[in-house]
């Protein structure tokens, strides 16, 4: 957008940071890549920042969080994202237009787990930690990451699959109670690489 265009619109944004932003959720397309890319580096940095040098989390970013990279998941038959997004205030952009978090299902690719036909992979989920507590709209009651989980859980079974795999963090206290209370039991680990350091996971399951 011009400069000129911004000072125009800027009489519409509001002056102060609101203590609550509504969160939209829908369905992402490959219009949505680069937005997807956006809201992937910004949240692996913001959750990964305590254990992993910068270097690292550059280097993790540049190949894994591009709008390519998004657009060649999306162009996979088994690839279902939920995108998150929040924005200004009604009157300045015809939707809540930025990404602050998203559900990621993809065909599993945990290579030294014994996955089964029917299995499917909920490879990310993300939010910015400031809209944990954030309303979601058409959903009262219910807060963002239950949304997208919800949401994840809804496409594997269009899909038809049976199992919903995840790993996360051994040491993410956070998550792995948020996955027990949805169901989801320790079915195994991994392995795999972040830049140059080695990292391990819990691999966690639910059946549907």
């Amino acid at each position: 957008m011009p400069v000129d265009d911004i000072k125009a619109q800027s009489s519409n944004l509001p002056t102060t940071q609101p203590a609550v932003e509504t969160v939209t959720l829908r369905p992402a397309t490959v219009a949505d890549a680069a937005a997807l890319a956006l809201a992937g580096a910004a949240t692996f940095l913001e959750a990964f920042t305590w254990m992993l040098p910068g270097e690292d989390i550059l280097a993790h970013c540049a190949k894994n969080h591009t709008a390519a990279a998004y657009a060649a998941y999306l162009d996979k038959p088994d690839t279902r994202i939920t995108l998150a997004l929040t924005g200004p205030p009604a009157g300045f952009a015809a939707e809540p237009a930025a990404p602050v978090g998203y559900a990621m299902l993809v065909a599993p690719e945990l290579p030294s787990f014994d996955v089964q036909p029917a299995d499917i992979e909920l490879k990310r989920i993300y939010l910015f930690s400031r809209f944990r507590s954030a309303p979601v709209a058409g959903r009262p009651g219910v807060r963002p990451a239950q949304a997208m989980l919800d949401a994840a859980i809804a496409d594997a079974l269009a899909l038809g699959r049976t199992r919903l795999l995840l790993g996360t963090h051994a040491g993410n206290e956070r998550a792995i109670a948020f996955y027990r209370r949805n169901g989801f039991t320790e079915v195994g680990t991994r392995t795999f690489q972040v830049g140059s350091q080695l990292c391990h996971d819990l691999i966690f399951g639910k059946r549907l």
